[in-house]
């Protein structure tokens, strides 16, 4: 079914309840909107999203975007929500104002595990949209009692700053302030799409790079600019090792489409859109793979998506990395997950439980559970064979 049908099919941005109300100088308002038909709009694709509706408060018409699977790659399992603006009310280039969302529980209040924290921007432009990526997890969302019928409910709130028109005298004889500058818009750069065209084009490329089979061509000065590890090894050393590595690497140690993803990122900053399923099992490679080329960025990345996937599954691979690759983040999230009583049993009594970070990380096993007997302070503390 075409993006179009399934927005037309899966939304209502119902009337449910909406007030408009003038306090101190700013002007409140909140709305409903319905959302029917949840699982056919899980069909449309990670990046795009459907418009609910909008709401009017201040002279300004605010519309809400929402994205069944996601604004970025690194969203796909979540639920990603934006507020943005029209032009209107006066030409007010920025403003301020602040929002909230919140998704209804049976009891027709917003749940507060679906509800974020109020936000507060000085300048909200009609340039953009402000909001949140990862506004809540489909996985848990799905189990909750907010979904019903396959349809649910989000409240959208907004408050916003009263600016009189120049000239006007102001609230309680209060002077206005004056009208922000006017913006101007900038075209988007087209910096990240010609480097990705630079890439896979092959155009002026000097080095090939096999990985397990496949061929891929590259540009050394790109590779030595974004990697410590590249430049050392076109540029640094003696000039007999720079002329053996001038034309030719290989690397054995990672697969094709690790590489690949590593090398878009090095060019463009951005990893290519994955389904969830690919994306857990990209993550642990990728991690390893911007350890070894010391790719910060892409490193703290994968971590972060790690620790997002840190369950049942994924427990001792994620315990494994956090230790070896140095994830502080990533081991804290591990040490937590095992520490819940329940977690910790079912993994116990699972056959070969514990062997890949018996293997790898003993002694990050050691201290989880000397801690753990420290911390019930009963019994002998009994470590894995």
């Amino acid at each position: 079914m075409a993006t179009s049908a399934l927005r037309a099919a899966a939304t209502t941005a119902g009337r449910l309840s909406r007030s408009t109300t003038v306090v101190m100088g700013a002007e409140n308002g909140h709305h409903v909107f319905r959302v029917k038909g949840y699982s056919r709009a899980k069909e449309i694709p990670n990046g795009q999203y459907m418009t609910l509706g909008a709401i009017d408060v201040g002279g300004h018409s605010w519309s809400l975007h929402y994205y069944p699977n996601g604004k970025t790659a690194f969203d796909a399992g979540y639920v990603s929500l934006f507020l943005s603006r029209d032009g209107g009310g006066g030409g007010i280039s920025g403003m301020p104002a602040t929002y909230r969302f919140g998704v209804l529980g049976r009891d027709g209040k917003p749940a507060p595990s679906f509800t974020n924290s109020v936000f507060r921007t000085e300048g909200f432009s009609t340039q953009g949209a402000y909001g949140y990526e990862k506004f809540m997890r489909r996985e848990e969302f799905e189990k909750s009692e907010c979904l019903k019928d396959d349809s649910f409910a989000i409240q959208c709130d907004v408050s916003v700053a009263a600016v009189e028109p120049a000239g006007n005298e102001g609230l309680a004889g209060v002077a206005p302030s004056p009208l922000p500058p006017a913006v101007v818009a900038l075209p988007e750069s087209d910096l990240q799409k010609d480097l990705a065209e630079l890439l896979w084009s092959k155009l002026g490329t000097d080095v090939t790079i096999e990985v397990r089979g496949e061929t891929f061509h590259a540009h050394k000065c790109m590779l030595a600019a974004r990697s410590p590890e590249f430049r050392e090894k076109f540029f640094g050393g003696s000039t007999q090792r720079k002329t053996a590595v001038a034309h030719n690497i290989q690397i054995d140690d990672m697969g094709p489409e690790v590489f690949k993803s590593m090398l878009r990122f090095m060019y463009t900053g951005t990893l290519p859109k994955m389904d969830e399923e690919a994306m857990s099992a990209m993550a642990a490679g990728l991690l390893a793979a911007a350890d070894r080329f010391k790719l910060d960025n892409l490193k703290k990345i994968c971590e972060e998506m790690m620790c997002e996937r840190v369950d049942m599954g994924t427990i001792e691979i994620s315990l494994v990395f956090s230790e070896r690759h140095h994830c502080p983040k990533l081991k804290a999230k591990c040490l937590e997950f095992l520490n819940s009583p329940g977690n910790l049993k079912a993994i116990m009594a699972k056959d070969g439980s514990f062997d890949l970070a018996k293997k790898n990380s003993p002694t990050l096993l050691l201290e989880f559970f000397m801690k753990l007997w420290l911390e019930k302070g009963s019994g002998e503390p009994k470590l894995l064979n």
